[in-house]
């Protein structure tokens, strides 16, 4: 089996650099300077999501091929993705993110099997290393341009809310548009205003009750009004406090196995694998 990998340091928080690393746009375009077309195939939104697909086109030593990948894994602390198809038995794609300092540090990396014994070895030596990480390179650099451009953006926290296994969801009553569909309770960070405190302030002016902020998850999610949603979890500071629908049609708590029968909206549907897997632990 071949490895590879590809360092870079990128000025934006992980959550940040982890969306950069999910959206669409450095699949499509981050790679077409090293001649590396890609498409995805099942992303129904900018944010990839596990079990969505990937194909590129590519050539190498003049051969043009194709290969298909499925991601398996979209997190804050990085991402991976698996051949579906192609010309190689085996390919496995990983990324993982480390914080240092308010920078994010990106490890990419690439492993693959050989189709042709050694002397696949050879052409992987003489054609493929190269190939590799110069796309490697490439997507690094694609990503930090993302993440970076994206890292003073104005913050919008969520907040996914847990209680006895079950998490709260909120239904909205405007604008027309997205009347009826739901969203995690939160808003925007005032200036001068921590993201935690921010979640204390929305989830008091908007369920009538106290949270304590617990962590994040998931990665960021760009929006199309130029702000960035981050998603912090929390806890009601009284258990037994029952929250209210104060600006909003209902409020729901919902189970694991129920998080696909609400009509999410698409910022929240892209971090639905992350609200799984909290609530399934």
């Amino acid at each position: 089996m071949s490895v590879l990998r590809s360092t870079g340091l990128i000025e934006a928080p992980a959550t940040t650099v982890g969306a950069a690393l999910r959206h669409t746009r450095t699949a499509e375009a981050g790679l077409a300077p090293r001649g590396v077309i890609g498409r995805a195939l099942t992303c129904p939104a900018e944010l990839l999501i596990p079990g969505d697909e990937l194909r590129f086109a590519l050539r190498a030593a003049g051969v043009p091929f194709e290969l298909t990948t499925r991601i398996e894994r979209a997190e804050a602390d990085g991402t991976s993705s698996v051949l579906v198809s192609g010309p190689l038995p085996r390919l496995r794609h990983e990324t993982a993110l480390a914080a240092v300092g308010p920078r994010t540090l990106l490890t990419d990396s690439l492993s693959w099997t050989s189709p042709l014994g050694p002397l696949g070895k050879l052409a992987d030596v003489v054609i493929g290393r190269g190939l590799v990480l110069d796309v490697l390179d490439a997507r690094i650099r694609a990503v930090r341009d993302l993440a970076e451009s994206w890292a003073s953006r104005p913050i919008v926290v969520g907040t996914a809310i847990v209680r006895s296994g079950s998490l709260l969801a909120q239904q909205r009553s405007y604008p027309a548009a997205d009347a009826g569909r739901w969203e995690l309770p939160g808003g925007r960070v005032e200036p001068g205003e921590s993201e935690q405190d921010a979640v204390v302030r929305e989830c008091r002016e908007e369920l009538a009750i106290d949270v304590e902020p617990t962590g994040a998850l998931g990665t960021d999610v760009p929006l199309d009004n130029g702000m960035l949603l981050r998603i912090h979890t929390a806890r009601p500071v009284e258990p037994a406090a029952e929250p209210k629908p104060v600006d909003h049609q209902a409020l729901r708590w919902v189970s694991a196995a129920e998080l696909t029968d609400l009509d999410w909206l698409n910022t929240d549907r892209v971090l639905l694998h992350n609200m799984r897997g909290l609530l399934t632990g």
